[in-house]
């Protein structure tokens, strides 16, 4: 056969075999999407311009839209997000995600335009309604996209007795406090939290910084008096009144007459009756406002539970409640709202974690 005919005979060997191939593929059965990659929902598209207050504030609103929808599509999320809750690494979508079902009327916003942070402190729904809590939210926003988010929830602890869902919400981990929460407490802000303040009135960030932060060395020395406490302080925890309230909680029979929140702000540190107890650590700002002059801020509280007795003046030995007696963290939020350099109002909400929990953003 001449060398023309032999390679016109491999040519068409070739083409026949390469459609032959590719006509066997196109005509092969479907997976039925089996192997079919399905790409995460568009987010908005990142911007450059700077976020002022209302940007910041607004991003709240769409972060709890796509809570209710239970949806992340619904906000702009950047791809590296991180994002916490109560300290643990949570996959967006995850978490609360599954659970959340709307918010009641106690809500306060906050926006730090230097830091480029937006905040929440204020009542939550899960399970439709049946599940009530109280949460403190941070949002990091980067080119209108939030990076970082952190959540510190307490949730109502529905023991046997008390019924709602599955009867029992409470488990191991989460031992019943002196003071447990109460979300029905939280009904509305109370008017001095967002009074509002003129640029005359604000004070710089550093003061309203440092106002925050000497609460904490008074806290561990036991000295209220190195607190910049205004005179109508007050203050509450997990919804409970824990400043002049005379109904305080009775921690030892045997010294009826020791009321724990029965004093005022300075006194109550005086006393140093939960100082005796932990240690706390871990402590930032999350948002500093100082259009409204509040800071958010939270801590970790450790609790051995070795102490038996605390020794508070003019009372006694005053015995230690079983609560106490195991080791366990809890994880504190405090909001304060500061006047003329001074502290007014503190609310804050705790919840017991495993003892030695990291707050996931040290």
């Amino acid at each position: 056969m001449p060398k023309t005919s032999l390679l016109s005979a491999l040519v068409v060997c070739l083409f026949v075999a390469i459609f032959g191939l590719a006509s066997s593929t196109v005509t092969a059965s479907p997976d039925e999407g089996k192997s079919s990659v399905l790409l995460p929902a568009p987010t908005a598209p990142a911007g450059s311009a700077a976020c002022d207050r209302a940007c910041l504030l607004a991003f709240v609103d769409k972060y709890f839209d796509a809570l209710v929808a239970q949806c992340t599509c619904g906000v702009a999320l950047a791809p590296e997000i991180k994002y916490t809750e109560n300290g643990y690494p949570v996959k967006p979508g995850e978490g609360m995600w599954k659970t959340f079902s709307g918010r009641g009327n106690y809500r306060v916003y906050l926006a730090d335009t230097d830091t480029g942070e937006a905040g929440y402190y204020g009542d939550c729904l899960e399970y439709q309604g049946k599940l009530l809590g109280v949460m403190a939210l941070r949002l990091k926003i980067q080119d209108r996209r939030i990076t970082e988010v952190e959540v510190i929830t307490a949730r109502e602890q529905l023991r046997p007795a008390a019924g709602g869902l599955g009867a029992n919400t409470a488990g191991i981990m989460t031992p019943k406090m002196i003071n447990e929460l109460k979300p029905r407490a939280f009904i509305t802000p109370d008017s001095g939290l967002l009074e509002p303040l003129s640029p005359a009135e604000r004070s710089s960030r550093d003061l309203l910084v440092d106002a925050s932060d000497r609460y904490f060395q008074g806290f561990t020395q036991k000295k209220g008096s190195i607190v910049p406490f205004a005179d109508q302080c007050s203050r509450r925890e997990n919804g409970i009144t824990a400043t002049n309230n005379s109904d305080g909680p009775v921690v030892d029979p045997a010294q009826p007459a020791f009321h724990v929140f029965s004093q005022g702000c300075a006194q109550e540190l005086d006393r140093g009756f939960y100082s005796s107890l932990s240690r706390f650590r871990n402590r930032r700002h999350l948002i500093v406002d100082e259009e409204q002059e509040l800071v958010l801020n939270v801590s970790y509280f450790d609790n051995p539970g070795n102490v038996h007795s605390v020794a508070v003046a003019g009372v006694g030995n005053v015995a230690v409640p079983t609560e106490f007696m195991r080791p366990i963290t809890y994880v504190d939020t405090q909001l304060f709202k500061i006047k003329n350099g001074k502290l007014r109002e503190i609310e804050g909400i705790s919840w017991a974690m495993p003892y030695g929990m990291r707050s996931g953003w040290e």
